[in-house]
């Protein structure tokens, strides 16, 4: 990480520290009182023995003395335990507004984003990362306050007792910040790439595991086992380097405030001894008050210096943080007007082009031969009035699930997509999402019960999840679990079939009434039966609700309205199936090919 990205990333964590400002401030307070109340306590004992040795005091005599000391130790640690109590608030506060930054801009970003990267790399970033911000948050940036106000309170109180000590106190305290910086700066860099291999050994982990059953299959879970011992191993190896740097920075700062302190007793043992004349009178209570600060003057740098790797943590935990939340969102995608309910939802599409940016693997190159730039769709235009049955069909790369993700507002795109007359790109993405509901091939079956899994956090009652239940075609599944609607369901549908599974995913779908239902292969990876009761259940969608599915299978196309045609990202056919089958070559060699040379008409 160069030394520009590293201040950029410092100067965004503490801009993240607004809302915690008061904890902070509260816990820069409590730590600044507990170093006065140790000078009284130093002040106290000092006294305390200086009696006892020089004047003949009893220990009766220096009863109340002892119950000040008594009263000044509980007051310390109660400051103490207020400033980690404090700090720690400090940091979940910050940790819960970035981890929401984060959230936010995954969501706005949206699934094709997300699909860059294996879930274990995201894991990574929005817990762990995010994670090493605490300690940075709850006991560097107090300790930066205090490092400084301390020290100076005990300077002003030093110098007019020696100005020897004074001196001796001022000129060795910037030994210890300077050395902390210069290890601190290769700390930066080694805790960058230990997050980085920590990312790449979560997501590796993650990936193997949901794999598991394949590996096994082919009989590969020795080679598998061999790749994770060696990200384990150099993930090891990079926090051994960050922790070989932590502790080179605590034996150098002990070592200097350490010579130090030995110089500040060496002078006032001297002095005391008469050896030393200079630097003023010497009384034991002098010589013992000072001796007593002198490790409290430096021990505000050296946890400075003891939480320094903190901030070299945070630092390079940050690097992957910004770089997500700097990711460029969908330009056309900020309207600010709302989708009318009444409007008609007639979709018009014209010129509609959608570009991607491919990287080299070369990145010597210049930037205008690095980046190339592929069409993904190229001026499609179409109309699909309400109500409409729609059929996208096409081989594989044609552009299909490109244009859904379009529709779907996750796509930049050049042209026109307008709704009921309404351009999108001016419409609000959440008002146009709420007149949508999509089922892909896969269906998201998250650990909860089977009303978890319907209502998805909305606001849906009981009745309502029956009904999209009975819709979708699923009421035999309740009576195949023990407790019905509040039956638990495992991660990833782990006690339902497929087609189970898609069919509560389709009553999550139907459970609130929406005018555009978007299914991209819904009955790809379901046998005959559990297709048959899935088109059923589309069959009892309302008419009024515009229904656009990507589909192969030839048998489902006589029931659309519409079908487009892609092909390399064109348009190449739109129409009725059966106006299609007579007028278009392409759409016939599409039936012959996927039916074994039968017509459309023998389906």
């Amino acid at each position: 990480m160069s030394q520009s990205t590293q201040k950029q990333a410092y100067r965004w964590l503490l801009r993240q520290i607004g809302a915690a400002r008061q904890w902070l401030l509260t816990s820069m307070g409590l730590g600044l009182l507990n170093g006065v109340l140790l000078i009284m306590q130093a002040s106290i004992m000092a006294g305390m023995i200086h009696q006892l040795v020089m004047e003949g005091a009893t220990r009766e005599m220096l009863t109340e003395d002892f119950f000040r000391v008594l009263v000044l130790v509980v007051a310390r640690g109660a400051c103490t335990w207020g400033r980690e109590f404090c700090g720690f608030r400090a940091g979940a506060c910050v940790r819960v507004e970035v981890r929401k930054l984060l959230l936010d801009k995954l969501c706005r970003l949206g699934p094709l984003v997300i699909a860059e990267r294996p879930a274990g790399s995201w894991s990574a970033i929005v817990v762990e990362q995010v994670e090493e911000l605490q300690e940075f948050i709850a006991k560097y940036l107090p300790q930066m306050a205090l490092a400084v106000m301390i020290p100076a309170i005990m300077l002003v109180v030093a110098f007019p007792r020696s100005w020897v000590v004074g001196i001796i106190f001022l000129v060795t305290a910037p030994l210890i910040p300077v050395f902390m910086i210069l290890v601190g700066m290769k700390a930066a860099q080694a805790n960058r790439q230990n997050f980085q291999a920590l990312s790449r050994l979560g997501g590796f982990f993650l990936d193997r595991l949901q794999g598991l059953e394949t590996l096994k299959l082919f009989q590969r879970t020795s080679f598998a086992q061999t790749q994770l011992a060696d990200a384990s191993e150099d993930f090891r190896i990079k926090t051994m380097q960050v922790l070989r740097l932590a502790f080179l920075s605590s034996t150098v700062l002990e070592f200097f405030a350490s010579v130090s302190i030995a110089l500040v007793a060496v002078f006032l043992g001297m002095s005391f001894l008469g050896h030393i004349t200079f630097g003023g009178e010497v009384t034991l209570y002098t010589g013992l008050f000072l001796l007593l600060l002198a490790p409290e003057y430096y021990q505000p740098l050296r946890e400075l210096g003891t939480y320094y790797h903190a901030r070299a943590k945070a630092v390079g935990a940050t690097e992957e943080i910004l770089d997500v939340l700097s990711r460029k969102e969908s330009e056309v995608h900020h309207g600010g007007v709302s989708l009318p309910e009444a409007m008609p939802l007639t979709l018009e599409a014209k010129e509609l082009s959608v570009s991607a940016t491919i990287k080299s693997a070369v990145s010597s190159l210049p930037a205008d031969v690095e980046n190339k730039h592929q069409l993904l769709l190229d001026r499609l235009s179409f109309k699909i009035e309400p109500g409409t049955r729609v059929g996208i069909i096409g081989s594989s790369g044609a552009g299909k699930t490109t244009l859904i993700n379009t529709l779907m507002g996750f796509w930049n795109y050049q042209g026109e997509i307008k709704i009921g007359g309404q351009s999108l790109a001016d419409t609000r993405l959440e008002s146009w999402r709420k007149a949508i509901a999509w089922l892909g091939q896969q269906p998201l079956i998250i650990h909860g019960s089977v009303y978890d899994n319907i209502s998805f956090g909305r606001t849906v009652s009981r009745e309502q999840c029956l009904d999209a239940l009975a819709m979708a075609q699923g009421m035999d599944i309740l009576a195949n679990l023990p407790d019905g609607l509040d039956s638990a369901l495992k991660e990833q549908g782990g006690n339902l079939s497929v087609g189970q599974a898609q069919r509560i995913a389709l009553a999550r779908a139907l459970v609130l009434p929406v005018r555009l239902l978007i299914l991209d292969e819904p009955t790809a990876s379901l046998d005959s039966a559990s297709e048959s009761l899935v088109l059923d259940a589309l069959d009892a969608i309302p008419d009024d609700c515009t229904v656009i599915t990507i589909t192969h299978r030839i048998s489902q196309l006589k029931a659309m309205d519409q079908i487009l045609m892609l092909e390399k990202g064109r348009l190449v056919a739109d129409g009725s199936p059966a106006t299609l089958a007579r007028e278009s070559s392409l759409f016939q060699q599409f039936i012959s090919m996927h039916s074994g040379q039968r017509s459309l008409d023998d389906e």
